[in-house]
């Protein structure tokens, strides 16, 4: 199995994303701790063990992610009734807030990307995409999406 193909799109890719940009939308924020927020947004009440599991992070580089966003006022983290050792996490009003924004922000620039497209190759991308994510998916499960 060759693997040039796959690195070549994956550099391609995470470029047109800007994933290895140092702020997103001129914000002080890495893409990372974007993605945390707007994991927590559509999932709220996660734990940091699924987010660890879901985005392939380790756990203390998830856990400074987390402290820095809790100490921003954009999280905030409940008790487990049934388990005090485990946190659910929740966007604060100001994480909601932040996170619509980076939503819209990243909705804008996606829209820029596929403009120029016609029907056909759009449809064409889109199949190519669940068709990548239907693959993968056997090998990675999107565990967040399934919840």
């Amino acid at each position: 199995m060759d693997t040039h193909d796959v690195r070549r799109f994956n550099r391609y890719y995470t470029r047109i994303l800007g994933v290895f940009d140092q702020k997103v939308f001129d914000l002080d924020y890495s893409m990372i701790e974007m993605r945390l927020l707007g994991e927590i947004g559509r999932h709220p009440g996660i734990t940091a063990n699924e987010l660890t599991t879901c985005l392939n992070i380790k756990k203390s580089y998830l856990s400074r992610l987390l402290s820095r966003l809790e100490r921003d006022d954009y999280i905030y983290k409940e008790k487990n009734p049934d388990d005090t050792r485990m946190r659910h996490l929740f966007l604060s009003e100001k994480g909601i807030e932040l996170n619509q924004y980076v939503e819209e922000q990243s909705d804008r620039k996606v829209w820029e990307l596929l403009e120029p497209l016609d029907e056909a190759n759009y449809q064409k991308l889109v199949a190519a995409m669940k068709t990548i994510e239907e693959v993968l998916a056997k090998v990675v499960p999107n565990e967040l999406e399934s919840k």
